[in-house]
């Protein structure tokens, strides 16, 4: 796909995503279970490095981490992209879902993000409870945002489309 009227940056674009819709390595990971399966193992991935985080398991955290972005890269690959294209390289029916996706994983995100500032909140208040967030706690909650927000419209790709 060689476009003279292109810049070398947006070209190198357009061949990446051209090459990324026409991928057939994954096929066999892309029936709905297999895909449902994979968002699954990256949601327990970041339960785990959260977890992990919380408890300072520091050695553990890191293999918890690169499980999370090995997962990550195949959930990314296995969707072929599509909740991170531009939308010039994408069609309308395309860019309708991702937009789609898109207000959803906001709306879950904003909804995370809110009770774990709740939690912080009601945690700090230390007449009501015993408890007082540490460090690790706020390590913890970083690494649930952080996850979410970069996997969450890839997911929500891979769990809400019948055909990739």
């Amino acid at each position: 796909m060689s476009r003279p009227d292109l810049d070398p940056r947006t070209q190198k674009l357009a061949e990446d995503a051209e090459r990324l819709q026409r991928d057939t390595r994954l096929d066999a990971w892309r029936t709905p279970g297999r895909r449902r399966g994979l968002v699954l193992a990256g949601l327990a991935a970041l339960a785990g490095v959260s977890a992990l985080a919380w408890f300072d398991r520091s050695v553990a955290l890191l293999v918890a981490i690169a499980v999370a972005v090995g997962l990550y890269v195949l959930l990314r690959r296995v969707v072929r992209g599509m909740a991170d294209l531009p939308d010039a390289f994408v069609d309308e029916r395309v860019r309708a879902m991702r937009n789609e996706r898109y207000r959803t994983a906001y709306q879950l995100l904003s909804a995370v993000v809110m009770l774990l500032l709740l939690a912080g909140y009601l945690a700090t208040d230390a007449s009501r409870l015993t408890w007082q967030p540490e460090a690790r706690h706020l390590h913890a909650a970083f690494w649930m945002v952080l996850g979410l927000s970069l996997a969450l419209p890839s997911m929500l790709v891979a769990w809400g489309e019948r055909e990739l």
